[in-house]
């Protein structure tokens, strides 16, 4: 087996999407721990609407859809400086939740677990990106690009 091949990235990803999936468990336990209204509106609508994001490219990831690679590339990253930007920068607007306000270790950990599995699912998404190349998400198994078979097509009537 080669190692760093496509085998091997498709399980990180899955691996990076486990992590990811226990990261964003553990801080959201620790937002029902310290309740609703230890954040604001803002950050609550926000928050809801990142969580739906995360599961849905968790679900791709974890049911290994042939688009997980991408999904997690485009989410993985922003999801991660979102999270860095709501705990771990000093209160900077209605989105600013930080850590160190909440005094407790948990929050501490639950943070950096979500923000170590965003950037581990973003990571590895682009590595899988980046080996297939951005064009072989827009096709099905089995088909070939217009370009490809052009190519093709002139081989075969070439005398």
């Amino acid at each position: 087996m080669v190692r760093g091949g496509a085998a091997d990235r498709e399980r990180r990803l899955v691996v990076a999407g486990y992590l990811f999936a226990v990261g964003s468990a553990v801080h959201m336990v620790d937002h029902l721990r310290r309740g609703q209204g230890s954040v604001t509106a803002e950050l609550y609508w926000v928050g809801t609407f990142a969580l739906a994001v995360q599961v849905a490219v968790i679900t791709l990831v974890l049911t290994r859809h042939r688009l997980a690679p991408l999904a997690a590339a485009a989410t993985g990253f922003p999801l991660a400086l979102g999270f860095f930007a709501a705990h771990w920068l000093p209160h900077w607007s209605g989105l600013s939740d930080p850590v160190w306000k909440i005094g407790s270790w948990f929050s501490y950990v639950a943070s950096s677990m979500e923000i170590i599995g965003a950037l581990a699912l973003g990571v590895t998404g682009l590595s899988i990106v980046r080996a297939r190349g951005l064009a072989s998400f827009g096709q099905r198994a089995g088909e070939t690009t217009p370009s490809s078979a052009d190519s093709q097509s002139a081989a075969v009537s070439a005398p």
